[in-house]
């Protein structure tokens, strides 16, 4: 069986040494500047990326990101059909959350145009960061196995469903800065020393619960909810800049769950979420039993 190809956006938040391993070719997301220029996610590291946060305003050269347009992908996707490879599978951001998902089903259509005997095809995440980073993880095992390319496609549709993610920052500026603030439009009238935890939902960024006090506090009710939910399989921890956080939250989900420290995937936030959050912000990614049912929870 003809092997394929794994494509992916740079949002996912794998370690840059473990996407070589897994053989994934990655399509950037652009980091806009204001009028001062742009470049592409990843090229900046991030202790200096996060630096530039302070800089600016809303408006006033703050970082943006955008998409990467159609012919980036075309490009990766054509240059692995000319390698001998013309099935390719690629994982992108949610489309709720950035326009990369229709970037790259508009260039897989060029491209099959192009190449009739190619075969394309694009999974939405339905997230970001490691809900992306953990199909590709699954894309690239099921590959290596030999599996087919509709059938590991079909595998990570199924298994989006079952990921989830709570995530806690300090403060609410970089998404009052980002202009991504509409949805937690409540919280900046809230009293100081609020900790949202942030979750995702049918592909969409929104607000799982707040909590009054210290960061702890927020954590704490992060690793009840990891403990309530989890059975078994991958689970991801991620940070900003924010290692005392990432310690605290890896501890917690170790008693709680009864794990040792290298069953859990520790990674950072990339520049393209991190234009949100913020450097002081951390969270976790896992895959809830196959019987449990996310519930709403009130904030």
């Amino acid at each position: 069986m003809e092997p394929f190809a794994l494509v992916s956006d740079t949002a996912h938040n794998l370690p840059p040494g473990m996407v070589d391993d897994l053989r994934v070719a990655q399509v950037p997301l652009t980091i806009n500047f204001g009028v001062e220029g742009s470049l592409d996610d990843g090229v900046m590291g991030l202790e200096e990326f996060a630096e530039l946060l302070d800089r600016y305003e809303k408006g006033k050269g703050y970082p943006t990101t955008a998409a990467p347009p159609p012919s980036r992908f075309v490009g990766v996707f054509t240059g692995y059909i000319k390698e001998g490879l013309s099935r390719i599978l690629t994982v992108t951001l949610s489309h709720k959350l950035s326009k990369t998902y229709d970037s790259a089903v508009q260039a897989a259509d060029m491209v099959e145009q192009a190449y009739p005997e190619s075969e394309i095809e694009v999974v939405d995440s339905l997230g970001g960061s490691m809900l992306e980073g953990m199909l590709i993880l699954e894309a690239a095992r099921a590959r290596d196995l030999g599996r087919p390319l509709q059938e590991v496609k079909r595998r990570l549709e199924e298994m989006r469903g079952r990921l989830s993610i709570l995530a806690t920052f300090e403060t609410t500026k970089y998404l009052v800065r980002s202009g991504r603030v509409r949805s937690f439009q409540h919280l900046l009238a809230s009293a100081l020393n609020i900790r949202p935890i942030i979750t995702v939902r049918d592909g969409a960024v929104t607000l799982y619960t707040r909590m009054r006090g210290r960061m702890d506090n927020a954590l704490d009710r992060i690793a009840e909810e990891v403990q309530r939910t989890y059975r078994a399989g991958p689970i991801s921890v991620i940070e900003g800049i924010a290692p005392d956080l990432k310690e605290k939250l890896v501890a917690k989900l170790c008693q709680r769950l009864n794990l040792t420290r290298e069953q859990i995937l520790e990674t950072k936030i990339g520049p393209s979420i991190l234009v949100h959050t913020g450097k002081r912000a951390v969270g976790v990614v896992w895959e809830q039993a196959r019987s449990r049912q996310r519930k709403p929870q009130r904030p």
